[in-house]
């Protein structure tokens, strides 16, 4: 495989990541008759991420090279990484068919499956999810996704 350098990337990632948001800022109001106004503060802090982008690439070109092989974890460290990618890919997808006590629930007893027993696993992962389900829904008043039952 060739080595590539991935600093190079990154930076690229992050100087289209910095102007999609610079250029969606202009959508909102840069002031209000109040004060700043909602974009304000995503036009700035992109405005600084393309900056500091543009000189992390050219760092990146003249001095210091990072390699992927160097900085993507091999072994079990790679199994864990997948393991988490993978769990919060079907998350994604099971959420809207399951809702998000049961979706929860899953992810969570993924993850948590290999450090702890089973059912230590599952009563952890099955409280979490009810805390952040009622803390989202009754205290702070968002509404989670929820099955064909309501929960």
């Amino acid at each position: 495989m060739k080595r590539q350098n991935a600093g190079l990337w990154l930076g690229g990632f992050l100087l289209i990541f910095g102007l999609i948001i610079f250029v969606q800022s202009f959508s909102f109001d840069y002031y209000s008759k109040f004060g700043p106004g909602s974009g304000f503060l995503p036009r700035w802090i992109s405005g600084a991420l393309i900056l500091l982008t543009f000189f992390y690439i050219i760092r990146c070109i003249k001095k210091e090279r990072v390699t992927f092989e160097e900085i993507l974890p091999k072994g079990g460290g790679a199994r864990k990484l997948l393991l988490i990618l993978s769990s919060m890919a079907g998350f994604i997808l099971v959420i809207p068919y399951l809702g998000f006590l049961v979706a929860g629930t899953l992810l969570l007893f993924v993850l948590l499956m290999n450090a702890y027993k089973w059912y230590y696993s599952l009563m952890i992962s099955a409280g979490t999810s009810v805390i952040l389900f009622w803390l989202f829904g009754s205290f702070l008043g968002v509404p989670l996704p929820v099955n064909y039952f309501g929960f």
